[in-house]
C-alpha cells in the first residue's frame, strides 16, 4: 500500500532549497527596492543635459565600518575626447596627497605633464584612498576600466598588512585563501543582503555606546605581527596577485601599467612596535635591557661610540629587536658610517611589528611583477631611487617625508616629476616633450600653479606636528627629540609667515590658469573673505557652482560664506541642494554650521544651532556638550552642568565632559573640584592640550606652581601655537623669579599673537 509521502530525495531537496530560495527572493526585494549602497567607485550624475560621472563619496563603506571610511578625492569625469590622455592613480594615503591632497602627487603631475604636452591635453585622475589597499584597488582598477584609461599609476604597498583583510583581521587559514577573502568582499559588497546584516551589526553596536569615529592610525594598534608570521607570506602573494589584476584590467582596456616603488621614512621614522625573540627571558633578557639602557643614555650624551658599543652587546643577544637596529644605525649615521648605517635603517623598518611601512619583500614583489610583466605593457617607475638623490647620505628621511610614508611638497614633485618620465617613455603618442627647465623651475611652476606659499607649508608642519602627537607616533623611541625638532621648524616658519602676505594677483593668476579648480577658488573666496569682501567671495563661489553645482569643496565655502555674512537659511539651503548627489541631509548641515559658528567664536548662533540638533538627537554626547558650553559663555552655569551630566550618563568615559566639567568647577571658584575633574581628564587622555592646560591652570590657582608650570608647558608641547598657554607660563615664572624663562615664553606669545588659539573653555 502507497503511504503518499513524497519519496526521501524529494524531501531532502525542497528541505535544503527551501532557505536559498528564500534568500534569493529577499536579495531580489532588496534590489528592487533600492536598498543599500552603489557598488560602483564612479557613479553618474545628470547635469546640464549631460551625463557626468563623478566619484562615489561612499565607495570605501564596503570595505570598512561608516565610521572608519574615508572618502576618494571628490573627480568629476567627462566623455573623453580624442585629444585627452586620461592617467588614474590608485593607492592608499601616500599617492592620495595626505595631508593635503591639494598639493599631492596628482596634483603636481597633472600640472608637469601638461606643461610639457605638445599635442594632447592630461587628465590625471586620484582614485587613490586613505588605509586601502591593494584588495580595494583592483576593484577601482576594474570600475576605470570602462572610462577610457590611457594609464594606471599603483603607487600602493604601505597598507598591505594594516588595510581592509589585512592578516591580523583573519585566522591563518582562511587569510591564506584570497578566495575566501574576495568571498567576504564579496558579500559585503556586492549582495544586498550581507549590506543589510552588516548595517544591522552597526547599528547594533552604535546602541551600546557613542558612535565610533576616525581615529587614524590609532585604530590599528592591535595590529602588531612578527617579521617571521607565516600570514604575511599570504600577504605578499595576495598583493602579488592583485598587482597582476590590475595589469590585466589595463591589458583588456588597452590601457599602459606604472607600477611605482613606495617610497618609505627609514632615517627620520623610528619603528612603531618591536618585540624580541620569544625565547628570550629571565636573565638574558635583563642583560639586553641593562645594555639597550647604556647604549640610549649614551646616545642622548652624544657619546655615539660609546653608545655603539652598548648596542653591540645588546644586538649580541637579540638582534630582531627594530628599536635596537634603529638605534645603532641612527649612531652609524652620526659617527659618519653611512654605508653601514643604512642596512640597519632598513632592517628596524622590515623588523617593525606594526607595518604601516612597505618593506623590502613588498617592494621586491613590485620589481618583480613589473620585471616580468614588461612584455604586458608594465613599466617600473622607482620613486625610492628618484627620492633617495636627494635625501641626505642616499637615505630617505624629513628631506622629502613628513612623515612615515606622507611626501612634502618636494617629495610629491619629485615623485611627480619621475612620473612624468615614466608615462613619456611608456606612451610615447602622448608627445611629451623632453623638460628644458631645471627641476627647481619646475619645482616653482608647481608652488605657483597650486598656490603653495609658506603659509601652507606652516600649516601642513602644523597637522603633521599635531598627528606626531599622538599614537603610533607618540610610542616611538625618539619622540620626544622629533616633537623638539618639529617645534623648531615651526618656529621658524610662523616667523616666515607672519608678515608674508599674498597679493591679490597671485590668487588672480592662478584661478586664470584653472578657473574651475576646487582648491584654488576656495583658496581666493577665503582670501575675499579674510579681507571682509563677504559678498565677493559669494559670488565666486556661485560663479563656480553654476558650472559645476555637484562640486562639494565649493559648496562647503559658499555655505560658510553665507554663514559668515548672517545668511544661515542660505547656508542651510545650498547644503540641502539636489543639484549634488552628496548633499547633506539637515542633520549634517547643521552639524556642519554649528561646528562653524563654534570654531569662529559666535556662540549665540552654534547654541541656536545645536539646541535644533538637540531636539533631533538628545543622546548626542558632542551636540550637549557643546550646549554646555554655550551655557558657560552665557554664564548659565545650572543649565551647563545640567548638559554635562547628562553627557556623562550616556558616556561615562567622555574625556570633554570631565574638560568641562572642569571649567564648570573653575568658574564656580571651586579649584580643587576642578583639579580633581582634569586630573581625571588628563588620565583619559594624555595627549590633549586642553586636558593639561586646565590642570595647570587649577594647580596655579591652589598655588602648587611647579606642578602647574609642568602641565601647562606640556599643553604648549601639544599645542605649539597655543597664545593663552605661552602668556600663563609668562607669567608663572614672573612669580617664580626665573625672568629668562618669562623673556623665552613671552617672545613665543607675542610670536603666535596674531593667530591667536580658541579658549580652552570651548569645545572645538
Amino acid at each position: 500500500m502507497r503511504s503518499g509521502r513524497s519519496p526521501l530525495w524529494l524531501r531532502l531537496s525542497v528541505a535544503l532549497a527551501s532557505p536559498i530560495l528564500f534568500l534569493l527572493a529577499l536579495e531580489l526585494v532588496l534590489w528592487l527596492a533600492g536598498y543599500g549602497q552603489q557598488g560602483r567607485f564612479f557613479l553618474p550624475w545628470r547635469v546640464a543635459k549631460q551625463t557626468v560621472h563623478l566619484t562615489n563619496a561612499r565607495y570605501c563603506e564596503h570595505f570598512v565600518a561608516k565610521e572608519l571610511s574615508r572618502a576618494p578625492e571628490a573627480e568629476v569625469l567627462v566623455e573623453k575626447d580624442a585629444s585627452t590622455v586620461r592617467v588614474f592613480v590608485l593607492g592608499g594615503s601616500a599617492a592620495y596627497g595626505d595631508p593635503d591632497v591639494a598639493f599631492g602627487f596628482c596634483r603636481q603631475l597633472e600640472v608637469l605633464l601638461n606643461a610639457h604636452a605638445s599635442r594632447r591635453s592630461f587628465e590625471v585622475i586620484n582614485t587613490a584612498v586613505t588605509a586601502m589597499n591593494s584588495h580595494v584597488a583592483r576593484r577601482i582598477a576594474r570600475d576605470c576600466a570602462s572610462h577610457e584609461p590611457d594609464v594606471f599609476i599603483v603607487y600602493m604597498g604601505n597598507n598591505e598588512v594594516v588595510g581592509p583583510y589585512g592578516p591580523p583581521t583573519l585566522p591563518d587559514r582562511l587569510y591564506a585563501s584570497r578566495a575566501f577573502i574576495d568571498l567576504c568582499i564579496a558579500a559585503k559588497k556586492d549582495i544586498r543582503l550581507g549590506q543589510c546584516i552588516d548595517r544591522t551589526g552597526q547599528a547594533i553596536a552604535a546602541r551600546r555606546g557613542p558612535a565610533k569615529k576616525w581615529m587614524g592610525m590609532e585604530a590599528f594598534l592591535d595590529s602588531h605581527i612578527a617579521c617571521d608570521d607565516p600570514k604575511l607570506q599570504s600577504c605578499y602573494s595576495h598583493f602579488r596577485e592583485n598587482l597582476h589584476d590590475i595589469i590585466r584590467t589595463a591589458q583588456s582596456c588597452r590601457a599602459r601599467t606604472i607600477l611605482c616603488t613606495v617610497p618609505t621614512n627609514i632615517r627620520s621614522c623610528a619603528p612603531f612596535g618591536s618585540r624580541h625573540a620569544d625565547e628570550l627571558t629571565g636573565d638574558r633578557l635583563d642583560e639586553w635591557d641593562r645594555c639597550f639602557r647604556e647604549g640610549r643614555r649614551r646616545e642622548a650624551s652624544g657619546d655615539f661610540q660609546g653608545a655603539l658599543d652598548a648596542y653591540e652587546r645588546a644586538w649580541a643577544i637579540d638582534d630582531g629587536h627594530a628599536d635596537l637596529a634603529f638605534c645603532r644605525a641612527t649612531c652609524f649615521h652620526a659617527l659618519g658610517r653611512v654605508a653601514e648605517a643604512g642596512p640597519l635603517f632598513v632592517r628596524a623598518r622590515d623588523l617593525d611589528t606594526l607595518r604601516f611601512r612597505a618593506d623590502s619583500a613588498m617592494e621586491k614583489v613590485i620589481r618583480d611583477v613589473a620585471a616580468t610583466d614588461a612584455s604586458r605593457g608594465v613599466s617600473l617607475c622607482d620613486l625610492t631611487a628618484a627620492l633617495e638623490d636627494h635625501s641626505q647620505g642616499r637615505l630617505l628621511g624629513d628631506d622629502v617625508l613628513l612623515d612615515h610614508v606622507h611626501l612634502n611638497f618636494q617629495g610629491n614633485f619629485l615623485a611627480a616629476l619621475a612620473a612624468m618620465r615614466t608615462i613619456r617613455e611608456a606612451l610615447p603618442q602622448a608627445g611629451l616633450t623632453e623638460p628644458t627647465r631645471t627641476p627647481a623651475e619646475l619645482l616653482t611652476l608647481c608652488r605657483d600653479r597650486l598656490l603653495f606659499t609658506n603659509r601652507q607649508m606652516y600649516d601642513l608642519a602644523m597637522v603633521m606636528y599635531r598627528r606626531k602627537t599622538l599614537a603610533p607616533f607618540a610610542g616611538q623611541i625618539a619622540h620626544e627629540a622629533e616633537l623638539q625638532r618639529l617645534r623648531e621648524g615651526l618656529f621658524a616658519l610662523r616667523s616666515m609667515v607672519r608678515g608674508d602676505a599674498v597679493a591679490e594677483e597671485v590668487f588672480l593668476r592662478a584661478v586664470e590658469q584653472a578657473p574651475l579648480d576646487s582648491y584654488l577658488n576656495a583658496r581666493y573666496g577665503q582670501f575675499l573673505l579674510d579681507r571682509g569682501r563677504i559678498g565677493e567671495a559669494i559670488r565666486r563661489y556661485e560663479q563656480v557652482l553654476q558650472s559645476r553645482p555637484y562640486d562639494m569643496t565649493v559648496r562647503l565655502a559658499l555655505a560658510r560664506a553665507y554663514a559668515r555674512g548672517g545668511m544661515q537659511d542660505q547656508a542651510i539651503a545650498v547644503l540641502l541642494s539636489r543639484e549634488t548627489p552628496y548633499r547633506y541631509d539637515r542633520k549634517e548641515a547643521l552639524l556642519m554650521l554649528g561646528t562653524y559658528y563654534a570654531q569662529n567664536g559666535r556662540i549665540a548662533e552654534a547654541a541656536t544651532v545645536y539646541e535644533e540638533l538637540h531636539k533631533m538627537e538628545p543622546r548626542n554626547v558632542d551636540v550637549l556638550i557643546n550646549l554646555a558650553a554655550a551655557a558657560s559663555h552665557r554664564k548659565d552655569y545650572a543649565a551647563m552642568k545640567g548638559h554635562l551630566d547628562r553627557v556623562l550618563a550616556i558616556d561615562p568615559a567622555s574625556v570633554q565632559a570631565r574638560i568641562n566639567m572642569g571649567n564648570y568647577y573653575a568658574k564656580q571658584n571651586q579649584p580643587a573640584e576642578a583639579q580633581k575633574w582634569f586630573a581625571e581628564a588628563v588620565e583619559a587622555d594624555p595627549q590633549n592640550y586642553l586636558t593639561h592646560i586646565g590642570l595647570g591652570i587649577q594647580s596655579i590657582r591652589l598655588e602648587q606652581l611647579d606642578k602647574g608650570i609642568e602641565h601647562v608647558t606640556r599643553a604648549v608641547v601639544l599645542k605649539p601655537d597655543f597664545v593663552e598657554g605661552y602668556q600663563i607660563l609668562a607669567a608663572a615664572y614672573v612669580e617664580s623669579g626665573d625672568t629668562e624663562q618669562a623673556r623665552r615664553y613671552a617672545i613665543l606669545r607675542d610670536l603666535f599673537a596674531s593667530g591667536s588659539s580658541p579658549s580652552p573653555a570651548v569645545k572645538r
